[in-house]
């Protein structure tokens, strides 16, 4: 299923409001706090990345139209457009502050960097749409690609300037979404069914995943200790988000919400991700993992 540039858009510090929720996994119950992100003065906001110290990276809407991009740190919004584009999104952050992400020219996406505050833009070779989702300490950048407009997505690596094809064995389609410091990556694929599966891929090995009972499940992001996070469909066909810990699933779901998207998740067990309400407003969140 292609994910396009618009579907992807799917904290004031002294406006926190906190909420606390008991979530039961495979073998126990732990609590999750949760807390929200929004842009002061948006429509919508959508975390997607975060780093071990806690910097977040998103993108928002407001009344100035098309998407932008914004750098979440210590309490600081910034927000960080790719200069003359109409949309922007940040995807993912690394410890050293490297940002990855994707704008659009009004026809093409294309990936881009930001490296010390320099914006650098790339390319899939021969490719019609270029999307950047995760980067590890070493700047190892994932994402996915089309060759036309509509057409099956696949994943790729992007590692001292050599492009790596992630394409899961089999599948319709692929998105790789995040990497770990480790170079483990995860993402997703969809089968000949039209079935979406998340994956892990170590050391060149494929691996599913799919929360029990689901009807669809999706992979985002991953820590260095292996964590995943996503989401999966309900029988009731509603959005879940889970966080992966060996074989364990944890289901997320921010109080209140029609839909929980979890994006990602760093080193002190901290996931971000967006919500979608009963009125089909979308905003950002923190989920901080207890014990």
């Amino acid at each position: 299923m292609k994910q396009s540039f618009v579907h992807r858009c799917m904290l004031s510090t002294s406006l926190l409001i906190l909420f606390v929720l008991t979530v039961c996994t495979a073998s126990a119950f732990a609590a999750v706090t949760y807390l929200p992100i929004n842009v002061p003065g948006s429509d919508m906001t959508s975390a997607r990345g975060i780093n071990s110290k806690n910097q977040v990276v998103g993108y928002y809407t407001n009344s100035t139209g098309g998407f932008h991009g914004f750098l979440l740190s210590s309490g600081r919004y910034i927000t960080i457009n790719y200069p003359h584009a109409p949309n922007t999104l940040l995807g993912g952050i690394n410890d050293v502050g490297e940002i990855v992400g994707d704008y659009d020219d009004g026809i093409n996406v294309h990936a881009f960097t930001r490296i010390k505050g320099k914006l650098t833009a790339f390319d899939y070779p021969g490719a019609a749409d270029t999307y950047a989702v995760g980067v590890n300490n070493a700047g190892q950048i994932v994402g996915y690609y089309d060759n036309q407009l509509g057409g099956a997505l696949h994943g790729y690596e992007l590692s001292n300037g050599t492009f790596t094809p992630i394409d899961f064995p089999g599948a319709a389609s692929t998105q790789a979404e995040g990497i770990n410091n480790a170079g483990e990556i995860c993402g997703s694929y969809v089968d000949s069914n039209n079935t979406s599966h998340g994956f892990v891929l170590q050391n060149g090995v494929y691996q599913t995943i799919d929360r029990p009972n689901s009807f669809g499940t999706a992979a985002s992001g991953l820590n260095d200790a292996g964590q995943i996070v996503g989401d999966y469909v309900t029988s009731s066909f509603f959005d879940y988000g889970y966080v992966l810990t060996g074989k364990k699933f944890m289901t997320l779901r921010y109080p209140g919400s029609k839909d929980t998207f979890p994006a990602g998740i760093n080193s002190n067990d901290i996931v971000v991700g967006s919500w979608l309400s009963v009125h089909d407003n979308i905003s950002g969140f923190y989920a901080i993992l207890g014990n």
